[in-house]
């Protein structure tokens, strides 16, 4: 969402267009346009380009940023920034696990290869599905 809001063009064509964005009950964002928006389907296009994965299995040392490097390395793209590591949190026998939002393109590239090196360790990528839970 953040990548949307901040690119100027897209601003300018759908921003104006939106009323309200909220969360629904199964946990997806929800952007409610305006009645008589005509533009609604590109909307939906451009937030739909954002997959996430998930890299599991690599020690504690590792930070967002060599996560994100390493993640331009080996998919070929010097452009993501470590803002595309969404969380990093431990996980069993002192190795960690983060979840990554990645473009499409690149998410499909990532989860090919199934294994990036990230400093001494050889780490898994699947892809993430979001769990639907009660917020009742």
């Amino acid at each position: 969402m953040r990548t949307l809001k901040s690119d100027a063009a897209f601003q300018q064509s759908v921003g104006s267009s939106v009323q309200n964005i909220r969360r629904s009950a199964a946990g997806a964002l929800l952007l409610q346009p305006r009645k008589g928006v005509e533009n609604a389907p590109s909307l939906g296009a451009e937030v739909d380009k954002v997959l996430m994965v998930e890299i599991r299995d690599f020690d504690e040392c590792a930070t967002r940023t060599e996560i994100a490097e390493e993640l331009a390395r080996s998919l070929g793209a010097p452009h993501l920034n470590k803002e595309v590591v969404k969380t990093l949190r431990k996980a069993y026998a002192g190795t960690q696990t983060a979840v990554a939002a990645l473009p499409d393109d690149l998410a499909a590239r990532a989860l090919k290869l199934g294994h990036i090196r990230i400093g001494w360790v050889n780490c898994q990528i699947h892809g993430r599905e979001e769990a639907a839970c009660c917020y009742r």
